[in-house]
């Protein structure tokens, strides 16, 4: 085992050296608070395409696809994979939809205030606080797991550092510091696949040898039969799909963008790039479990790092993982701020402030508290985001079907949501986990179209009693 002064020197070392590099590139850069909060119309295509690809990917790439193949197989990979595409494509469709419908918006919650009205404003700023706080608390338990099984370093020490240091930079540089970072984070995460590719092969004795183990000790996991690998698989493409459009840190970037064909192609881009990056990440997990190294999957690939790779090795993948996190951790941060700055307002009307941004800033440090300390506790990653998936898969579709549909009122698209919540949660408890995130999509979709089919009943009725009145009355003066 690496010594702990070790681990916690190159940790101190790296987190400040972050936040130098991330207050450095901001200063004399921000004009105006919404240049803070979305840098709007001011970045091109390489920039977008690896913010993009880097706000989703981050450490996440490192902890979930191998949990996930470690856990369901080359199927459960084929489905996650599928899920983060179309989660691309989604963004495709209504990114410059939505950026059209409302050019001076910043958010998903200004969508949602003037496409249905005050109630689903809150529901839609709850839900995205929500998913981007269990989000963090995910992003901090995964690198203070590798970190203590590096060298038993407590999971609080590493993540109260890493919350510290993104805090002081994100706070001070707002969306450009965390977008510049990212474009460093997609150059780290291109080395570090490569890095961990080479060095699997290299010191597992070959990647003909690798398979070979893993068809003798896991010979399910590389089966395209795998019922329960495809099940799973299915419920991680629903749930990466719905979650993650309501990460607000994606709509900031849809409005960052210089225009919308620059949006499209850096989306287009990212299409390409992720599903490669997903299936080689994923497959490590399966070689982890593969070559009976894993201790948890939650930590699948480090634990094949931590037995093949010497020390020095070892080190510096720690140190790679290290700088996606905080990289993934500011994005969550800034649109944290960024969601509250420009929401307490609007759901505060009565209460002057004097500095939203400031007060949004406060709050942000104070929620990172609570994240630090769940993400002591050293839950299961992929859990953690199956919470929040939970929540957002019951509100997704009433929420953007209101985009394509002008008739469905704010009533329908709230009891929808609701109630596609509510249906899911037995089966998440019950462990049922394809049911309880498909059937909150299926009872959404099912009172949304009901809902509005009886609107529109209604609405004729009305129509047809107003030109009944308006006939008897013309024959009257008649």
């Amino acid at each position: 085992m690496i010594s702990t002064f070790t681990v916690m020197f190159l940790l101190s070392i790296t987190v400040i050296s972050f936040t130098i590099i991330g207050i450095v590139y901001s200063s004399g850069r921000l004009g105006s608070t919404d240049d803070f909060l979305t840098a709007r119309g001011s970045t091109g295509r390489g920039i977008l395409s690896a913010t993009f690809l880097a706000s989703f990917l981050g450490v996440f790439i490192l902890f979930t696809p191998p949990e996930a193949g470690s856990i369901g197989g080359i199927t459960t990979i084929i489905g996650y994979g599928i899920g983060v595409a179309s989660l691309y494509i989604a963004f495709l469709v209504i990114g410059p939809k939505i950026k059209s419908y409302l050019p001076e918006g910043s958010t998903l919650n200004d969508f949602a205030q003037k496409r249905y009205g005050a109630k689903m404003h809150l529901l839609t700023v709850l839900l995205s606080l929500f998913y981007m706080f269990v989000h963090l608390v995910a992003e901090l338990t995964a690198i203070g797991l590798v970190a203590y099984q590096l060298s038993g370093v407590p999971l609080f020490y590493t993540a109260m550092l890493i919350g510290l240091g993104t805090l002081i930079y994100t706070a001070y540089g707002g969306l450009r510091a965390s977008m510049f970072t990212d474009m460093i984070q997609m150059v780290l995460i291109g080395v570090l696949l490569i890095v961990v590719v080479w060095g699997v092969g290299y010191y597992g004795g070959g990647y003909g040898e690798i398979i070979r183990q893993t068809r003798l000790n896991a010979p399910d996991l590389l089966n395209f039969k795998n019922i329960g690998g495809i099940e799973y698989g299915l419920t991680l493409c629903i749930a990466v799909f719905a979650s993650n459009l309501f990460h607000q840190g994606y709509w900031q970037r849809v409005y960052a963008g210089k225009d919308n064909a620059t949006l499209r192609k850096s989306l287009i881009t990212c299409i390409l790039l992720v599903l490669p990056i997903m299936f080689v990440s994923g497959f490590l997990g399966i070689v982890s479990t593969g070559m009976e190294v894993s201790e948890s999957p939650s930590v699948a690939l480090f634990s094949l790092v931590y037995e093949l790779f010497p020390n020095g090795l070892i080190l510096g993948v720690f140190i790679l993982a290290l700088v996606l996190v905080m990289s993934t951790v500011d994005t969550l941060l800034n649109a944290t701020v960024a969601t509250i700055t420009i929401d307490s307002q609007k759901l505060f009307k009565n209460i002057k402030m004097e500095s939203p941004l400031k007060f949004a800033r406060i709050i942000t440090v104070l929620l990172m508290i609570p994240a630090v300390l769940i993400a002591s506790k050293g839950f299961s990653v992929l859990y953690l985001f199956f919470v929040a998936d939970l929540i957002c898969v019951g509100v997704f579709f009433p929420l953007f079907y209101g985009l394509f549909n002008p008739k469905l009122t704010e009533e329908v698209a709230l009891l929808a949501a609701v109630l596609g919540v509510v249906s899911g949660i037995p089966f998440f408890i019950a462990d049922k986990l394809l049911i309880a995130f498909s059937l909150p999509v299926l009872v959404s979709v099912f009172i949304c179209v009901i809902g509005n089919i009886a609107n529109n009943k209604r609405l004729t009725g009305i129509m047809s009693n107003n030109i009944k009145q308006s006939s008897n009355m013309s024959r009257r003066d008649f």
